[in-house]
């Protein structure tokens, strides 16, 4: 038997609020992007529907990015350990 924790120790906290950063950064660049769809070129010519549907897309894209950027660093965190 190994007196090992199934758990990894944890980290200092400047690694958790580095992470934190670099997730908020991908939410803040999609959200501008988003932003600048949704609200900005909609103004713009005929195609102000599409650009409004393109800011949705663009702002569900930016969750998704995160949410992916979660899991790749969960799994490299848990690998890395192992």
């Amino acid at each position: 038997m190994t007196d090992s924790s199934p758990v990894p120790p944890a980290q200092s906290v400047s690694t958790y609020v580095e992470e934190g950063a670099r997730i908020a950064a991908i939410l803040l660049v999609w959200g501008i992007i988003s932003l600048s769809f949704a609200f900005g070129l909609t103004e713009i010519g005929v195609f102000g529907r599409v650009f409004w549907v393109l800011g949705g897309v663009f702002a569900l894209t930016g969750v998704l990015n995160a949410v992916v950027y979660v899991l790749f660093r969960t799994v490299d965190y848990w690998h890395w350990q192992a």
